[in-house]
């Protein structure tokens, strides 16, 4: 029987779903912050280019260019691809609980109902003895001998 939950208990579509979203949000966030770097660095050749102190363009491009560049990208899709990397843990372990609990309750359903017909059937046996009187029943096998 644990082999056929075993086989059951596939990732469902859902937590598959929700991996692939996590995967791709996550790419999405590392090209995000490879533009953004590459921004960055474009920004100071061409103020280094118009004749700025490369000292002073970092200065001030560090703080409001580089850090929200590069923290941006890993705290939103980061935190996205996490959350629905979880979703799809939760899913899936949701949906093998289910798996094992309907197959359960299916083994028990059965079991149980062939208990309630066998307690039906001594039911009914118990009762067809009980009744019968053993006087009847040599009266009644009398009549057919005769």
């Amino acid at each position: 029987m644990e082999h056929n939950v075993k086989k059951a208990s596939k990732k469902s579509a859902i937590s598959i779903t929700l991996f692939i979203s996590a995967i791709v949000v996550a790419i999405l966030g590392v090209v995000l912050l490879v533009v953004n770097i590459y921004l960055y660095r474009t920004s100071v050749n061409q103020a280094v280019a118009q004749g700025y102190a490369v000292a002073t363009v970092r200065k001030a491009y560090v703080p409001s260019q580089l850090i929200p560049g590069i923290f941006q990208p890993i705290a939103l899709y980061g935190g996205v691809a996490l959350i629905l990397l979880a979703v799809g843990k939760i899913s899936d372990k949701v949906s093998k609980c289910l798996a094992v609990l309907t197959e359960k309750e299916i083994c028990d359903d059965v079991t149980y109902e062939n208990c309630e017909d066998q307690v039906d059937q001594d039911v009914v046996n118990e009762e067809n003895i009980e009744t019968t009187n053993p006087e009847e029943i040599l009266d009644e096998t009398q009549k057919n001998i005769d």
